[in-house]
């Protein structure tokens, strides 16, 4: 059988795998990433990984249970979504803030609703694909150019 790169790879010592990983990524479109970042990167405690792991495993049944919630009923799940964001309770609701939410509700349902089809306004939907594929950094940099 063959010996592939990822057979060498994992004899390397932590120091190697850095320099390894920074050529790696240098041959993908010259991007360069300092090997010290992956060293510190090869370093951090599995713990500290594990943990973004779990929070990943965390958000998953919310995530199923949002689901659930709003193909059962859109309605009302739209409209608790405005209470808590309103801060509307519903064992004191008032009859002109029911009134409100049916109001939001149909208004939410209308095409000419930027919203349309989500919960969320587009500007943060597009602000967050933005960081996925952008980064952070590139979105700060936007920001102070606009504060200029």
């Amino acid at each position: 059988m063959t010996n592939t790169f990822y057979d060498d790879f994992k004899a390397m010592t932590a120091e190697r795998m850095a320099g390894s990983m920074e050529d790696m990524t240098y041959a993908y479109k010259q991007t360069r990433v300092p090997k010290a970042h992956y060293r510190k990167m090869l370093a951090t405690g599995v713990e500290q990984v594990m943990e973004a792991s779990v929070e990943i495993n965390l958000i998953q049944p919310y995530i199923s249970i949002i689901k659930q919630m709003m193909n059962e009923n859109p309605k009302s799940f739209y409209k608790a979504l405005l209470c808590i964001d309103a801060k509307v309770t519903i064992t004191n609701i008032r009859t002109s803030e029911w009134e409100a939410l049916e109001d939001m509700w149909q208004a939410h349902q209308s095409k000419d609703d930027p919203n349309h089809g989500g919960h969320l306004p587009k500007q943060t939907i597009d602000t967050f694909k933005d960081i996925a594929k952008h980064g952070l950094d590139r979105l700060g940099n936007e920001l102070d150019d606009k504060q200029e």
